[in-house]
């Protein structure tokens, strides 16, 4: 009895540390300048007041009858009913619950396919994968239901529940269709779970599994879009004609970005599957382990094609790689067994306890939350988590003054057109919607290749191209996020800072304003204009 106390005791503060852990890095708070969500809102309130799914450009004046598939219109809906009720802080609240919930679904089935050891030791490798795409978007829905096909259906499987409960998924596939893109794996799911029913000695009528594969399958069919909406996810990462991170390869990114140590971490990962893959494949286990072998295996090459997969990899990576393990060491000795399973065990805790400590650790989100911008004294704290749990009612919601530039947009009456840059375009439909339509936005995917190829990018990196655009659009502003890392943005504004016909007017942290010199900005360039001496030239930029 003592033994199952201290046991359960153990279990229970290595968890519950974890958590802590995973809830600061998921608690971002949001930059909305270069995020998705400002967009996500205004497509809601489209929605819910006009009724109306956006088929077209309809925020951009430089292609506005471009065809566009929103295929998250649903999530834009539910992001802007929580935030008329409770704000961006609620909003937040919101996605970390999401985050979270789909963190202990599949926690709660690397458990049930193994045990608490192996789930955990699992679930602290993992943690840096699942936390590197943290940005409220619309792909959290996804993970969420992701996970909880997988539980339901390794639960019948296990004989844990009936097969009758599986039919809850053709509706949560209808609500999914609408809200993610990444909608088709629902139905991949339990084709693959079919495929494995035919070998099992107790296993469910084929007919029954086949039978809920159409039916998961044709409720994808029910979508604003029809067809298009249905064949979209198989096009989504065709070539924009603009390069995207969350897009490009494993090796790219570590090419460009080599101290991350993400991608190191990844294909580690991914070695340590592949190894325990092939053990247990050399002792004949490929039935037990058919579901594991094909889900890591698929998302595994998505994400190394792909960065933005590499979080669900690794929420997957969790009950997959805890069962592969399991299988793998299932013939050794009890006891031997459980000491292996608790010296590495004791190894991960220590890696959950440097990250709620160390500032610079490697799994520390200290720094991933702008912690010394947002709680003052925190830098000078020993402990920061416990400085942040003390403030915990801060952290979520925006970044400080992160609307500033909008709101002296908008006091000092400020007109378009305007002439952005792709990474805010979420933040100025959030804002100036309806009064401005933007040049571009963040929908690669609402644009055409030549304009992005022949336009956006050229006008930026050649002047001769610049002129001809702005005599086209007769610009009257520029309004650009600041920390824009394309070879061809911090060129072009400083050309245009040091530009006779421009005069910046507003600059902050984020984001930066210019003005052209004429009659109608006459004014507020006389009481806004910066001096050059305030703008300088950093390799840091």
């Amino acid at each position: 009895m003592i033994n199952f106390l201290f046991k359960y005791c153990l279990h229970f503060i290595s968890l519950f540390c974890l958590l802590i852990l995973l809830t600061f890095f998921f608690y971002q708070r949001v930059n909305l300048t270069t995020a998705d969500l400002g967009r996500h809102i205004q497509n809601g309130r489209l929605f819910v007041e006009q009724k109306q799914i956006l088929h077209t450009n309809f925020y951009s004046y430089t292609e506005p009858e471009f065809p566009t598939v929103t295929h998250h219109w649903g999530t834009g809906v539910i992001f802007y009913h929580i935030w008329k009720s409770f704000g961006f802080y609620g909003v937040s609240l919101f996605y970390t619950a999401i985050l979270l919930a789909t963190f202990l679904i599949f926690f709660w089935l690397a458990q049930r396919l193994s045990s608490f050891s192996y789930a955990f030791i699992f679930a602290v490798l993992s943690l840096p994968l699942i936390t590197s795409r943290v940005e409220i978007r619309p792909e959290g829905f996804s993970a969420l239901l992701l996970g909880v096909y997988f539980f339901l259906l390794y639960s019948v499987k296990l004989k844990k529940i009936s097969f009758k409960v599986l039919w809850v998924l053709p509706f949560l596939q209808l609500l999914w269709t609408n809200l993610h893109i990444f909608f088709i794996f629902g139905p991949f799911l339990i084709l693959l779970f079919l495929l494995d029913n035919q070998w099992q000695e107790e296993r469910v009528s084929q007919k029954l599994w086949v039978f809920l594969f159409f039916a998961t399958a044709l409720v994808c069919f029910i979508n604003p879009f029809g067809i298009k909406g249905v064949l979209t996810p198989f096009f989504i990462l065709k070539e924009y004609g603009y390069m995207l991170a969350e897009n490009q390869s494993v090796f790219f990114m570590q090419k460009r970005f080599p101290k991350n140590p993400l991608y190191i971490h990844y294909e580690l990962m991914i070695g340590v599957i592949f190894f325990i893959t092939v053990l247990n494949l050399w002792m004949k286990k490929w039935k037990s382990i058919f579901i594991a072998f094909i889900l890591l295996g698929m998302f595994s090459v998505l994400a190394f094609k792909s960065i933005r997969a590499i979080s669900f990899f690794g929420f997957l990576f969790i009950p997959c790689g805890a069962l592969l393990s399991f299988q793998l060491l299932d013939q050794l000795p009890f006891k031997r067994k459980n000491i292996m399973a608790g010296i590495v065990m004791v190894s991960c805790f220590g890696l959950v306890l440097a990250g709620l400590i160390g500032k610079k650790h490697y799994y520390s989100p200290y720094q991933k939350l702008n912690l010394p911008f947002i709680i003052e004294d925190i830098e000078q704290a020993r402990l920061w988590s416990g400085v942040a749990l003390k403030n915990f009612r801060i952290l979520p919601g925006l970044l400080p003054r992160v609307n500033q530039s909008a709101e002296f947009f908008k006091q000092n009456h400020l007109e378009g057109p305007i002439f952005n840059n792709y990474d805010i375009g979420g933040y100025l439909i959030y804002h100036l919607y309806p009064t401005e339509k933007l040049f571009v936005d963040n929908r690669p995917e609402s644009y055409s290749v030549d304009f992005f190829q022949k336009t956006y990018i050229p006008m930026q990196s050649n002047e001769k191209v610049w002129q001809a655009m702005d005599r086209q659009y007769q610009f009257n502003c520029i309004y650009f996020y600041r920390h824009d890392i394309t070879p061809w943005a911090q060129p072009f504004l400083i050309r245009r800072i040091t530009d006779p016909a421009w005069a910046p007017v507003y600059v902050d942290w984020y984001t930066i304003i210019l003005l052209k010199r004429n009659p109608i900005n006459t004014k507020v360039i006389q009481q806004y204009e910066l001096p050059q001496s305030l703008f300088s030239v950093s390799t840091n930029e």
